[in-house]
């Protein structure tokens, strides 16, 4: 009697700590805040063409440390996901734009920024998707706004796509 007992109670506790799963899939996981995607607007206006709020296949802003193009692991996972989106067809079009921070000559701070978008570029291409579905350009430090504060912030690559119709 009690082994049935016992039984039953790590049945009912199985049970209770089961409560509220299901089968649907884990959210994605929690990425660094640096390299969460863009927010959207408050008032969102419907686009057939983008994805739902969340999902791996959004916009991202990717960032380097100073006169870097050195891509963290974190970035890598998140592009990972980008990828899988490239090549399921969820995604047609992938634009990234580097850009630096103002400090240093802009002739090299063109170059900075056409660097770190070529290193996404190259993490995509070396997942699996076709190159000439990503595109690279560089505004060097051409939208910074020059602070000190900002200077973390503008040491990025906006990553847009362009999502499939269905």
């Amino acid at each position: 009697m009690s082994k049935s007992l016992s039984l039953a109670v790590i049945l009912s506790a199985l049970g209770a700590l089961s409560f509220g799963c299901s089968t649907v899939p884990n959210p994605e996981p929690q990425v660094a805040a640096q390299e969460r995607p863009r927010a959207a607007a408050a008032t969102p206006t419907p686009d057939p063409e983008r994805i739902a709020t969340g999902s791996r296949c959004n916009d991202w802003e990717v960032y380097f440390d100073t006169g870097s193009a050195a891509i963290s692991e974190t970035a890598r996972t998140v592009l990972g996901g980008l990828a899988e989106c490239i090549q399921r067809g969820d995604v047609r079009d992938v634009s990234i734009v580097g850009s630096a921070d103002p400090r240093g000559a802009a002739p090299e701070n063109l170059e900075l920024g056409q660097q770190r978008a070529e290193a996404i570029r190259a993490v995509l291409v070396a997942r699996g998707c076709d190159p000439s579905v990503v595109r690279t350009a560089s505004v060097g430090e051409a939208r910074t706004s020059g602070s000190p504060e900002t200077f973390a912030t503008e040491r990025h690559a906006s990553v847009r796509t362009r999502d499939q119709v269905r």
